[in-house]
């Protein structure tokens, strides 16, 4: 009995000291993975000179009607009350922002915004390199916390010259899951509701007991196309390579929705089923609106709530709205921009850039980041076709260059972020489709480097981990697995400098 004890605990030690070499070991590749490079990320390309993004070609006359109306719709600036708009709904701006005609400067001409919101306008988040962008390099947040003279406090995490960001609560005081929006700032000082004294959340408090996770804004373009992307090959690209991924270390799947059992796609974590599920939220969550989809307002105080519940509906009963176009709420018209925006169009391919595609495919990258999805159907509306595809012609038949396999992955400690939305754990993000990333200023979901280099870096992690420079971690980071992004890092760093900027090189050209 003494000998097995002993035994026992001999083993145990064993175990032990094992641990503890693999995990220093790890550490050590962690911390060489970032060695002093002379690849470069060459930074985003050159914004164009218009704001206004282009349409998917081949739209109806319907079709570009709406999409013409959705731009007016979200550029609208709101406010609290039909009564409090400052110049005519639905009309050209009086007082137009140079940078975008359909956007009014300053003047409010929309509203409905409820008590809590992170944002007032759709644009001032979606807009670098065009409306429908994502992050603009100058954070919009020091803008909206006192537009008509509010008194919110800008967080700290919302840098000047940063992402803006959204905030979740990993948890609730009681320990159990949050993972929801936690609104950035209330009306409290704004003209429009001058009896408002609704206090912001404490978010320094969560600061500091690392119960805070971010999320920055996506890229809006192309999206449609996304939506037309059948099930069926999602999932046939996900068994395609089987053993090449199981060899690499890759087995993402996808986001399902619970009431039908199909693939969500849109968002972070792929946690939104559609446009129109996507749209609604954004109006009611990061905007305060209530609509069809989300009636209720995310804070009911009376002080602060001056706006129908719901508010965002289609305007029958206004006889100043009589033009179909104008009678179709906003939030809904988000969702037809969405839908008919044009995706990112890359860059001529330089013969570095060339040689960087063919690298990106051999190290590994495309087995997740996949180059390209078909859309059912014949773009020709005269065409025969077994597979009808989209209702809009203009989206069927289409090869859809989103590098991204539309499935969530475990990214391990050094990107989780501690929030589960559905099937996606607390490690587990959707591939983010790489096109438009020539342009982009941020990366990572929660907005945490500019470096092209950073980013591919941080997709490695290991068990035992903190983390690394994850602004989300926390007690939980030691819990995570491996990155299943840990074969493809690896072979990228073997690669020659010369070699990773043409990967780098070829990113840029997306």
């Amino acid at each position: 009995m003494w000998r097995n004890q002993t035994s026992r605990r001999i083993g145990h030690y064993l175990v032990c000291i094992v641990t503890f070499c693999l995990a220093a070991t790890l550490t050590s590749t962690a911390q060489n993975l970032r060695p002093s490079s002379r690849a470069k990320d060459p930074g985003p390309r050159p914004s164009p000179v218009s704001t206004i993004p282009n349409s998917v070609p081949g739209l109806n006359a319907n079709e570009i009607a709406l999409f013409n109306e959705s731009l007016l719709r979200v550029s609208e600036l709101e406010g609290t009350c039909d009564t409090c708009v400052q110049q005519p709904q639905g009309t050209a701006p009086v007082d137009p922002d140079p940078k975008n005609p359909f956007s009014p400067l300053r003047l409010v001409n929309s509203a409905g915004m409820g008590p809590v919101f992170n944002a007032d306008q759709c644009f001032i988040c979606h807009f670098h390199p065009t409306i429908g962008g994502s992050a603009t390099k100058e954070n919009a947040a020091h803008i909206v916390a006192h537009r008509l003279g509010g008194t919110n406090t800008v967080p700290s995490f919302e840098e000047p010259r940063g992402a803006f960001r959204e905030m979740r609560f990993k948890f609730n005081p009681n320990s159990t899951r949050d993972g929801g929006v936690h609104s950035l700032f209330t009306l409290q000082g704004r003209s429009d509701a001058p009896n408002c004294t609704l206090k912001q959340p404490n978010f320094e408090r969560e600061t500091l007991k690392r119960n805070v996770a971010f999320r920055i804004p996506l890229q809006l373009f192309g999206l449609g196309l996304i939506e037309s992307i059948q099930d069926s090959a999602i999932r046939e690209n996900m068994n395609a390579d089987e053993n090449l991924k199981r060899m690499f270390g890759i087995q993402g799947h996808p986001n399902i929705v619970p009431n039908n059992s199909t693939i969500s796609r849109f968002g972070w974590k792929a946690q939104n089923a559609s446009l129109t599920m996507f749209a609604g939220e954004a109006y009611n969550v990061e905007m305060g609106i209530s609509n069809d989809l989300f009636p209720i307002n995310r804070s009911e105080n009376t002080d602060c709530n001056l706006s129908y519940e719901p508010f965002d509906v289609p305007r029958t009963a206004d006889a100043d709205y009589n033009n179909p176009l104008k009678i179709m709420p906003a939030w809904l018209m988000f969702t037809e921009f969405m839908r008919f925006v044009d995706a990112p169009q890359p860059a001529p391919l330089t013969a570095n850039a060339t040689r960087g595609k063919r690298l990106f495919k051999e190290v590994g990258c495309a087995l997740c980041h996949t180059p390209s999805f078909k859309t059912p159907g014949m773009a020709d509306p005269r065409a025969p076709s077994d597979q009808i595809g989209a209702r809009t012609v203009a989206l069927r038949g289409q090869t859809v260059n989103l590098y991204s396999d539309l499935l969530v992955h475990h990214m391990g400690a050094t990107l989780a972020d501690n929030v589960v939305q559905g099937d996606a754990g607390p490690d587990e993000f959707r591939t983010t489709p790489l096109w438009g990333l020539g342009q982009r200023l941020f990366f990572l979901h929660d907005g945490r480097t500019e470096d092209l280099m950073v980013a591919i870096q941080d997709h490695f992690s290991f068990p035992g981990y903190d983390g690394g420079d994850n602004p989300a971690k926390d007690k939980d980071s030691y819990k995570y697995g491996f990155s299943e992004a840990n074969e493809t890092v690896r072979r990228f760093n073997t690669l020659p400098e010369s070699d990773k900027q043409a990967v780098l090189d070829f990113l840029r050209s997306l």
